[in-house]
């Protein structure tokens, strides 16, 4: 009796045991404990991102090759120096071991400049800078240009790109400048200039660009006569009954105007102009012309004989950037990037504004103004309308 209540105890035991190993646990009442961080390296780690790469520079190459380049940066333009200050200034913030030389040429001096040093194998221009669209294309058709596009062209307007190597870096307008002391009424179109020229008193004391002996003189004449028609030819007849005063700059047009020696200018370039503002302000006025307002489009471009190429690369990257318009709106000229419109002084937005879109006559590349034969032909008939010899 004694052993068969043992077995039974024996029993229950065992059953508690097993009832205890084997029995669901006990809903928790907080969240486990989060395991101790172990010493994983970040590249082992199976669930963290992998690093971004580097970014690359597109232009760290040419930075490397401009650092070799033991010449400099030459460039032949059709702009004072006063012009470059501030691109170069902030050009060489960037590249400050790259020493920049530019020098003020004719409209197309820098192409015969090039012509004749590249003949010979003397140190020559590595970029141009200039605003004849029939020099460029003999500059193209003579392969003289060393084609390059810039990365930093992206995003720019179609006209911005004159040729395949050749980038617009301003957008300048041709104004009308006068003396407020002896015209006291503001001149704001041709029209207005025509009523000047139409006083005998005012004979001799009105200022333009020869159009026979300056590139710029010639091609803003040929783009504003062939817009105008006879309507404008017949203008420039009236304005030759004034025996008008040619120069060959437009800085010698502002002296004559700021002197009183001119009562007008017309066709005057804006990067002569604007840089004597606010200064000029008491003497001379300025407009656009709202009766058909002229835009040089400013080219520039690599010349194949560069002894410089990759600072030159480097200077035509920039100068397309906002920070490089921008500056060069510092310097007088108009730049045209729609990012930096409400930013620069100067801006293409700001002319059409004034004076509408229809009414802006841009220069381009006209195959016909190329042509020899078409400009002898357009120079004889300018001087007969101008009364010139």
């Amino acid at each position: 009796m004694i052993k068969k209540l043992m077995s039974i105890v024996a029993l229950l035991v065992v059953a508690s045991m097993l009832l205890t190993a084997c029995g669901a646990p006990a809903t928790p009442t907080e969240a486990p404990a989060a395991p101790a961080a172990t010493n994983v390296p970040a590249a082992a780690a199976a669930t963290e991102a992998p690093a971004a790469a580097p970014a690359v520079d597109p232009l760290a190459a040419l930075v490397e090759a401009s650092k070799n380049e033991k010449d400099g940066l030459l460039v032949y333009s059709n702009m004072g120096e006063n012009n470059w200050k501030p691109v170069v200034a902030a050009f060489n913030a960037k590249y400050p071991w790259i020493t920049v030389t530019t020098l003020d040429l004719g409209t197309t001096e820098g192409f015969e400049r090039y012509y004749t040093e590249s003949a010979g194998g003397a140190r020559t221009g590595d970029m141009i800078v200039t605003t004849a669209p029939d020099g460029w294309q003999d500059f193209i058709a003579k392969d003289g240009l060393e084609v390059y596009n810039p990365s930093s062209s992206a995003g720019l307007p179609d006209f911005a790109k004159l040729a395949d190597g050749v980038w617009a870096i301003s957008t300048d307008p041709m104004i009308i400048i006068w003396n407020k002391s002896l015209v006291p009424t503001p001149v704001t179109s041709m029209a207005d200039v025509v009523k000047l020229a139409e006083n005998p008193a005012n004979k001799g004391k009105i200022t333009t660009y020869d159009a026979e002996k300056n590139g710029t003189g010639f091609a803003i004449n040929w783009f504003w006569a062939n817009k105008n028609g006879d309507e404008g030819w017949k203008m420039l007849e009236t304005l030759g009954k004034a025996a008008p005063s040619m120069q060959t700059s437009a800085g010698n047009m502002v002296k004559a105007v700021l002197s009183g020696e001119a009562v007008v200018g017309y066709f005057v370039s804006g990067i002569s102009v604007f840089p004597k503002f606010p200064d000029a302000e008491p003497v001379m006025g300025w407009s656009y012309d709202k009766g058909g307002q002229i835009v040089i489009v400013r080219g520039m471009g690599l010349t194949k004989k560069a002894s410089s190429p990759a600072s030159a690369k480097l200077m035509m990257e920039f100068v397309l950037t906002s920070e490089g318009q921008l500056a060069w709106s510092d310097g007088g000229l108009t730049p045209y990037r729609p990012d930096v419109a409400d930013k620069a002084t100067y801006h293409l937005q700001k002319i059409i504004d004034a004076v509408g879109a229809d009414h802006i006559i841009y220069s381009y590349f006209d195959p016909n103004i190329a042509s020899a034969e078409n400009r002898s032909a357009f120079v004889a008939k300018w001087k007969t309308a101008l009364g010139r010899p």
